[in-house]
C-alpha cells in the first residue's frame, strides 16, 4: 500500500537529456566516460506509468515470466555484444534500486565502423529475444525506442550523429513495490 503524500504511479514520467548538455564534456577518455555517466542518467530517469497494478501482482511490462535485473542486463549484454558493443565499466543504478533498475551503455560506441547498425541489430536480437517493441522517439540523429518483457520496460536510446556518440539501454521492473522506490528516489533529489 502507497503511504500518502507519494507521488502516484503514472506521474513518473521518462525525461530525455539534451544533447548539448554531453558536448560541453569535451573528448578526452576521462572525460568522455563522465560525459557518458551524464549521457547515461539523462536517457531515461524514470518510466512512464508504472503497471503491475493488479492485485494478482502481474504486470504490464511484456509478457512472459518475470525477469530479474540480472537477466535483463545479461540479454541486452548479449545482444549489444553480438552487435559489437562492450558494455561501458560504471553503474549509475542507486544501490537501493538496483533489483528495480537497469542502466546498461556501450562503452565508446562511435569507435565502432558503423554504430547506427550496431544498435538497430541490437534491438532486433532483443526482439529476437521475446522483448515486445513499443513507441519510437526520434529527433534529428537521437532515438529512444520502448521494448517490455517479463515485467520491463526498457528504454533503448542512441545519439549517433556528430560529436561524442551514445548507446544506452535504461529498465525499470514495473511493480506496486519498485514504483515505491522510484517514489522515494525522487522524493529525496
Amino acid at each position: 500500500m502507497r503511504e500518502r503524500g507519494r507521488a502516484p504511479c503514472g506521474r513518473l514520467r521518462p525525461r530525455i537529456a539534451g544533447a548539448q548538455g554531453r558536448r560541453a564534456w569535451g573528448r578526452g577518455s576521462a572525460v568522455r566516460k563522465v560525459g557518458m555517466v551524464a549521457a547515461v542518467t539523462g536517457v531515461v530517469l524514470f518510466a512512464g506509468g508504472c503497471g503491475g497494478d493488479g492485485e494478482d501482482g502481474s504486470s504490464s511490462g511484456g509478457s512472459g515470466p518475470r525477469l530479474t535485473a540480472a537477466q535483463v542486463d545479461r540479454e541486452i549484454g548479449a545482444a549489444a555484444g553480438a552487435a559489437g558493443f562492450t558494455k561501458a565499466s560504471f553503474d549509475t543504478v542507486a544501490p537501493k534500486l538496483k533489483e528495480c533498475m537497469i542502466n546498461w551503455a556501450a562503452d565508446q560506441p562511435g569507435e565502432l565502423p558503423d554504430p547506427a547498425t550496431s544498435y538497430a541489430n541490437t534491438l532486433a536480437a532483443l526482439v529476437r529475444a521475446g522483448w515486445t517493441e513499443g513507441e519510437t522517439t526520434r529527433q534529428g540523429a537521437r532515438d529512444v525506442k520502448v521494448l517490455t518483457k517479463g515485467g520491463w520496460t526498457l528504454r533503448a536510446g542512441s545519439d549517433l550523429g556528430p560529436g561524442i556518440k551514445m548507446v544506452a539501454f535504461a529498465g525499470v521492473l514495473e511493480t506496486p513495490e519498485c514504483a515505491d522506490l522510484y517514489a522515494d528516489e525522487l522524493l529525496k533529489k
